[in-house]
């Protein structure tokens, strides 16, 4: 019997468990002691107690109950939440990626860690609407009579999202901005919309610039209809690859954007989907897809991108995203002669407005 219990304690040594009481390590391999020091500092940083918060994000199970009472504690801590949560999970993608943490045990402890304390934490102060704003966007649809089977900005580029045919495009492009206002009022009147539209991956103002692109080009549109319903099997491949990365980014950074190691991941998958699909069309010389829809693809894929990767990856960025890569003079035949480039001023307002509109939600948050 000596010798089973000595064999269990061994195993939890080399599972390397670990617990956090009075903010201080008892057990575990430098990978996860290294994740409770900097999580407890990520915590004390906001003037909360670790083992309050502990007490909270496990419903009592662990940690130590606040002095002050849990309504009162959990008031205090609910409203340094939005910092907690971004600095939780700088730590944990630094850590993740670190040379510490080196076995794929000790990754996914630390995630698993971090789901316990900082996911818990911010379920323990999320509002109903969390709940509820996906659907209440996709009513926010009905605008514009289509009822997506994806909500996610990249949906403009990997479905027929604006519609099936000339009648459909027509009246998607007159409501579109009704679309557009009802998804900013939603997430308006959400405390927790940027987390919620992050899972979703919708940025704020990129909806409005990708359908501003394809309503100024419906002819490409229309006459490339099946290079958006049924792309070549390495465009699929590409959208594929980008999906497999972005969910395991987003196991590790629920907002992909609010930390600098995060962004410049998630910038860089987006990029090389735009690469990707670049060298797919052209692989097949544009035979099954025109150079005309391939370009006008790559400029709806590049104005998609959170406008934060521009600057965190520059070169990268103004490479592919170059307007060469766009083929605007090929769009005249099929815009009643008029090579359609960006509206500026449509650019300027939609950044602009969606800048203030995410602002203030971040401020409400």
């Amino acid at each position: 019997m000596e010798r089973f219990w000595c064999l269990v304690i061994l195993a939890a040594f080399l599972t390397g468990f670990v617990a956090l009481t009075s903010g201080q390590i008892v057990v575990g391999s430098q990978c996860q002691q290294a994740w409770s020091r900097s999580a407890a500092a990520c915590v004390q940083n906001s003037s909360i107690n670790i083992n309050n918060l502990r007490y909270i994000a496990s419903n009592g199970t662990e940690g130590q109950m606040p002095m002050e009472g849990v309504a009162t504690f959990k008031a205090r801590a609910c409203v340094v939440r939005p910092q907690i949560d971004v600095c939780g999970q700088a730590i944990t993608q630094r850590l993740y990626n670190s040379t510490l943490c080196v076995t794929q045990v000790e990754r996914q402890t630390i995630l698993s860690q971090s789901q316990a304390l900082f996911g818990a934490f911010y379920d323990s102060c999320s509002f109903p609407c969390r709940t509820t704003l996906e659907k209440d966007i996709r009513q926010c649809y009905n605008y514009v009579n289509l009822s997506p089977s994806q909500l996610s900005d990249l949906a403009l580029a990997r479905t027929t999202a604006i519609g099936e045919n000339a009648d459909q495009v027509y009246q998607f492009c007159l409501n579109r901005d009704s679309l557009a206002q009802c998804i900013r009022q939603k997430a308006l009147a959400c405390p927790d919309a940027s987390r919620v539209l992050a899972e979703l991956g919708i940025e704020l103002g990129s909806f409005d610039l990708g359908a501003d692109i394809l309503c100024r080009n419906k002819g490409v549109y229309l006459s490339g209809l099946h290079c958006f319903r049924n792309p070549i099997p390495e465009v699929r491949m590409c959208f594929q690859t980008l999906e497999n990365n972005m969910q395991a980014l987003m196991m590790v950074a629920p907002q992909p954007t609010a930390d600098q190691i995060s962004l410049l991941q998630f910038c860089n998958f987006r990029l090389e989907h735009v690469n990707c699909e670049m060298q797919a069309w052209a692989k097949h010389q544009y035979q099954t897809c025109t150079r005309t829809v391939s370009g006008m693809r790559t400029e709806l894929l590049c104005e998609l991108i959170p406008k934060q990767c521009m600057q965190a990856l520059p070169s990268l960025y103004g490479s592919l995203c170059s307007k060469m890569n766009f083929y605007y003079e090929d769009r005249r035949p099929y815009n009643g002669g008029h090579s359609v480039g960006p509206s500026v001023l449509i650019i300027i307002l939609t950044t602009v407005l969606a800048s203030v509109i995410l602002g203030k939600a971040l401020h409400f948050v």
